[in-house]
């Protein structure tokens, strides 16, 4: 599934909430971000983490009491084995500011760019002339669309008609300007955030290529606030993700369009279950790979179930996948469990606004620029839906959800296992009315319970508490990284299946994987002793 970096360095430490330090987390705790002193050779992300639940004091939380839990603040890092190292969502091999064409090993829409919004497709201008009749702004307030991406152009020619500037946000520089500096340099990918943010809401343009002349956003009168959380998508912080989502839910926005992803944390199922409760729609990218390399099923936080992943499927209705050896980009899907909050829009060969290059729109693929497409699908039935006053806000969630999911278009052949509830229809989603008496979506969680099932936590009690914890959140990023672990367990969802029948065999491979931290492999070696 990727590389997870070693050289974190950053701890993100959860305690009580009286402790007083500055709160990222739900009522009861809070978040604090380390950085462990270094007393040897360089230890493994997990083992700082464990070092500083053990001795809290050494990190100046002396007043800590109750249960401690720690993650490290990962570097996530998705080095895809393809093509080329660089753009890896773009098809601009030709280099900077030149139009290289769709990708024609994919089904490619007629006319070439906005094919994705007619009504044969993701019905989006049809939405959207419904819900802003002769294109003019709502009266009232617009609904508020945060996209947490690498920042944005503020010379592009597709710039938001309501972009609110005075409310972007720099976690990944720690500060209040969003623009993305386009820095190219191995591992970079510059001009993501200003792609997608042009298919979210992009305001009218005129492409020579297809005679295009009209609004390219899904969405393009509603507000938009850039929150810049990462250089690139493939090389971005734990806490920036999770900072970015806390953020939107803190200003108020309705919709989170997120084109970005990696292994699972509990920082990210606190700020999703935080977001949720308080009334914050999140649409994640399902996840990319090259060929048949890693990954394969869906990535977090688009697999937590209270958000939406948003997988791909091609102008012929086709998925976003081909079996075989190539080294094309395609989708991540599955497992089944993931689908069940899982929708499809399309990609690849959709519009790609070219950073730093004026008016060009080239052609971008993968699920990043499907997913600002259902996130401005939401938007639009937001705008136009009669919600009462006073609704709690996880209602407003699952009522976009609903709308969405219940117009789905359901007829395509191995629809669940591909595409989820079905391929997007945004013009048939408004007219689901909203409704009230729908069920809520359990707590997002990390764990990897097939530990319990050994029997692993109930026997060493004397553990301090919350490692039990840690252990399981490790073990759930190694065996989402490790297909020989998938191969063991037959791909099942840790989460959501019954244990494999070889799990013995399972937390002997796990035991002896390079990944690991010493803290989880003597972990295992105990278990192993039980068995």
């Amino acid at each position: 599934m990727g590389v997870v970096g070693t050289g974190s360095r950053r701890i993100l430490v959860q305690v009580p909430a009286d402790v007083g330090l500055e709160s990222l987390e739900p009522a009861g705790t809070v978040n604090h971000l380390v950085t462990p002193t270094v007393v040897g050779p360089a230890e493994h992300p997990w083992d700082e983490a464990h070092r500083v639940v053990r001795d809290p004091a050494a990190m100046g939380l002396e007043s800590v009491a109750g249960p401690v839990y720690a993650e490290p603040d990962l570097v996530q890092e998705f080095r895809f084995a393809g093509p080329e190292e660089s753009p890896l969502e773009s098809f601009a091999a030709a280099g900077p500011c030149v139009d290289a064409g769709p990708d024609d090993y994919w089904p490619v829409g007629t006319p070439e760019q906005g094919w994705h919004l007619d009504d044969d497709h993701s019905g989006l201008k049809s939405a959207r002339e419904l819900v802003y009749p002769n294109m003019i702004a709502p009266a009232g307030r617009r609904v508020l669309i945060a996209i947490l991406d690498t920042g944005y152009d503020p010379d592009h020619v597709t710039l938001p008609l309501h972009l609110r500037r005075e409310l972007q946000k720099n976690i990944a520089d720690d500060n209040d300007d969003a623009t993305d500096p386009g820095r190219h340099f191995p591992g970079n990918q510059p001009g993501h955030g200003t792609a997608t943010m042009a298919i979210l809401a992009g305001r009218k343009v005129q492409i020579a290529r297809g005679n295009f002349h009209d609004y390219l956003g899904g969405a393009p009168l509603a507000d938009v606030v850039p929150v810049r959380i990462a250089n690139s998508v493939i090389h971005f912080r734990t806490s920036s993700m999770a900072a970015g989502i806390e953020y939107a839910t803190r200003i108020g926005c309705d919709v989170v369009s997120i084109s970005m992803g990696g292994v699972p944390t509990r920082s990210w199922a606190d700020a999703v279950n935080r977001a949720y409760e308080a009334g914050v729609a999140i649409f994640a990218a399902a996840g990319n790979r090259f060929g048949p390399s890693p990954p394969s099923s869906i990535i977090y936080p688009a697999r937590f179930n209270r958000v939406v992943a948003v997988c791909g499927v091609t102008a012929k209705g086709s998925p976003y996948y081909r079996s075989g050896l190539h080294r094309h980009m395609q989708g991540c899907f599955g497992p089944a469990s993931a689908m069940q909050t899982a929708i499809a829009a399309f990609t690849p060969n959709a519009p790609w606004a070219e950073m730093g290059c004026d008016a060009l729109v080239g052609f971008g693929g993968g699920t990043s620029s499907a997913t600002p497409q259902v996130a401005a699908s939401a938007a639009l039935w937001l705008q136009q839906a009669s919600i009462p006053a006073g609704t709690e806000g996880w209602k407003k969630v699952e009522a976009v959800r609903w709308a969405l999911f219940s117009t789905a278009n359901k007829d395509a052949p191995e629809r669940e296992k591909y595409f989820g509830q079905g391929v997007l229809r945004a013009r048939e989603a408004l007219n689901v009315a909203f409704r009230n008496d729908l069920p809520k979506t359990p707590l997002d969680t990390v764990s990897f319970p097939w530990l319990r099932l050994l029997g692993a936590l109930e026997s060493v009690p004397t553990l301090p508490q919350g490692e039990e914890l840690m252990y399981e959140v490790e073990a759930l990023q190694v065996y989402l990284q490790t297909p020989a672990l998938q191969e063991i367990a037959c791909s099942a969802d840790p989460q959501a299946d019954p244990p494999p029948t070889e799990l013995k065999r399972l937390v002997a491979t796990m035991r002896n994987s390079p990944m690991i931290s010493r803290a989880l492999r003597d972990h295992l070696a105990g278990i192993q002793r039980r068995l």
